[in-house]
């Protein structure tokens, strides 16, 4: 249900100061193999810009919802910074197995980190590795980002071993002109290269089974894992027959995780795409890597989903994404092997308290050396707004509840409610029926579109909508042909990305004669769309046309949406100047007005502050006003 999506959605955005810290989501990596790790040590750009040090003069901390977001960003950034300017060799020599070090870093709250240094220690002697050094690290230097430096998908060399690849010419020679398995890489994730094609070139590799290299999507390890994740299954069972061995890692998964992306990208996440001889032969190669002992780095849920969101080979099934495939296909995602990663030790515990240290240092040199006392302000900041604002998150979608009463309870419960039931309308504008209406509309074809609605006339104030807010110039040629409804309704022109019309369509639609001072069914002016998407740029233009204010005692007015999306949505950018468009209708200033501006205080202050300077009737005093205690998604 939308509101219920919705209601989820907003608190979990609302909520952010009210729980723990957010933790770095962290993506794993382990393996319990000893030995030297080459890590780069080389010096690498500040984590911070210079701007951030605290060595200069900077404005007093205020915390409020978005500094603190902002904040704990950019500290995670720097922490996670830590680890690739860190060379942690040395504590493999301490006698630290790859194990702690990885679960150190992901306890930590860095999981991509660990992904990283995880990754670059298991592919440490992959031939590309020593290639690089050959080339002079111009293949680095020309392709930015972690995946996109990859030597493979560099662009010269991937045009290189294609060219050959297409010109039947199997590389022969020394570095750089050697054939390497990142180049065999390349041609199996290029579909318009044939298996044959590929296994000429495999077979030419010194070692088909060397690794890819350290910059390779996280977790492909061998051209083994490429094959299995493009959906190349008979290559792949071909390549193992050469030679190629299967290596998995209880952190990051392997080539059962690559086959069950494979399937999720077959079926989607709800398991109903796909067809079916595609996803039986799927399904039969995902048992056969299960017979060869293989595991996957899959988590099951309480509540039904089956994810692994570790490296390249992330998946994600919905409950009714493992029921669709069990009643398909009678196959029990359930039922698949999985790996227990090692659990953490009193050797990870002593690791992480060596690391911490450093890292504290670290992040005190890039700018944060009051990042304790930040912290500190803002847990007692969220401590405060949960103190005095808890709201209870209500779904109203099928409420039989009057419009005035749930204008009593708070009075976005109205717009909620209406929300919902136009989404349903709307969601009727995906069917095969409304399809053909809109496409004839599209191309001019009012005829038939009239036609159409003669025997289904329901769908004509979706499809004016639909017209008005993609094509507002052809209002004229609606009105002509009778194709305008009379029953409009503003909320059709909420799309759920933009959430309303822009000022550009508003001012299109002015020139092509249509009224914008009309109200629609729930007697709202157009108003209502700028305040949807808390549009500045649109209110303006309307103002400026003298648009109409509404004030219904049922549901929320101008001033009151505003206030709601910047004070509870937490959208206050544009907050000052929206209400002061607002304000210049002199709309009557009631109490939930000042019971939202009252949140307003607590989570935005200086846009509070700002607010009551030019308009001190929506000043809320603290004694007399109370903080919203329910309240939905609109």
């Amino acid at each position: 249900m939308l509101v219920v999506i919705g209601t989820a959605l907003l608190a979990s955005g609302l909520w952010f100061y009210v729980t723990s810290e957010p933790v770095d989501n962290p993506a794993i990596p382990t393996d319990s193999a000893t030995g030297q790790v080459a890590i780069d040590t080389s010096q690498k750009e500040s984590a911070l810009p210079a701007t951030k040090t605290e060595n200069t003069p900077i404005e007093t901390f205020i915390p409020t919802s978005n500094r603190c977001r902002q904040f704990r960003y950019d500290l995670n950034n720097t922490k996670s910074k830590f680890f690739e300017q860190a060379d942690l060799t040395p504590y493999l020599d301490k006698g630290y197995s790859a194990d702690d070090i990885t679960l150190a870093i992901i306890l930590m709250d860095s999981r991509l980190s660990a992904v990283r240094w995880r990754d670059t220690y298991r592919k440490r002697f992959s031939p590309i590795n020593q290639a690089n050094k050959i080339y002079g690290g111009q293949i680095k230097s020309d392709n930015k980002g972690w995946i996109s430096r990859s030597p493979f998908r560099s662009n010269a060399r991937r045009r290189w071993v294609l060219q050959k690849a297409r010109a039947g010419e199997v590389p022969v020679g020394t570095l750089p002109d050697a054939l390497l398995p990142d180049d065999v890489a390349t041609l199996i994730l290029n579909q318009s290269i044939s298996d044959n094609t590929i296994k000429q070139f495999a077979l030419a590799l010194d070692d088909i089974n060397a690794s890819l290299g350290d910059e390779q999507a996280l977790g492909i390890l061998n051209i083994l894992d490429a094959a299995i994740w493009i959906g190349r299954n008979d290559l792949a069972r071909w390549l193992m027959k050469k030679g190629v061995q299967l290596q998995s890692d209880p952190f990051i998964g392997g080539p059962l995780d690559y086959a069950l992306d494979r399937l999720h990208q077959l079926v989607g996440m709800t398991g109903s795409g796909g067809k079916s001889e595609d996803v039986l032969r799927q399904l039969a190669f995902i048992d056969y890597l299960i017979g060869l002992g293989q595991q996957a780095k899959a988590a099951s849920t309480e509540d039904g989903y089956f994810v692994n969101n570790s490296g390249y080979s992330s998946y994600f099934f919905k409950p009714e994404g493992v029921s669709s495939i069990l009643e398909r296909f009678d196959y029990n995602l359930f039922a698949v092997p999985k790996t227990i990663p090692p659990t953490k030790t009193a050797k990870t515990t002593q690791l992480m308290e060596e690391l911490s240290a450093q890292q504290q240092a670290y992040v005190s040199d890039n700018g944060y050396a009051t990042a304790n006392k930040k912290q500190a302000q803002c847990k007692d900041y969220r401590a405060n707004v949960k103190h005095h604002w808890k709201p209870k998150f209500i779904d109203v979608g099928e409420s039989e509840e009057t419009d005035k009463a749930l204008f009593n309870r708070a009075p976005e419960l109205v717009s909620c409610r209406r929300s919902y039931l136009n989404f349903k309308d709307k969601n009727d504008g995906r069917s095969s029926e409304f399809r053909p209406i809109m496409a004839s509309g599209i191309n001019g074809d009012y005829s038939s579109v009239a036609s159409a609605l003669n025997t289904a006339p329901e769908w004509l104030p979706l499809f004016t909508h639909r017209m008005l807010e993609r094509w507002p110039k052809r209002y004229p040629e609606l009105v002509n042909m009778g194709l305008i409804s009379d029953d409009l309704n503003y909320l059709f022109f909420d799309d759920g990305i933009t959430r309303g019309l822009t000022a550009s369509t508003l001012h299109k639609l002015n020139e092509s004669g249509f009224d914008l001072h009309t109200f629609d069914r729930y007697g709202r002016s157009l108003l209502f769309t700028a305040m949807q998407a808390m549009n500045l740029e649109a209110l303006t233009f309307l103002v400026e046309q003298n648009v109409p204010y509404y004030q219904p005692d049922d549901a929320p007015d101008p001033l009151y949406q505003a206030l709601y999306f910047a004070a509870t949505r937490g959208q206050e950018q544009n907050a000052y100047g929206i209400v002061s468009q607002l304000m210049s209708y002199q709309p009557t200033i009631t109490q939930a007005h000042l019971n939202q501006m009252l949140l307003l205080k607590l989570r935005f202050r200086q846009t509070y502050n700002k607010i009551i300077d030019a308009f001190p009737a929506l000043a809320s005093d603290e004694d007399n006003a109370v903080y919203p205690t329910e309240t939905c998604a609109l």
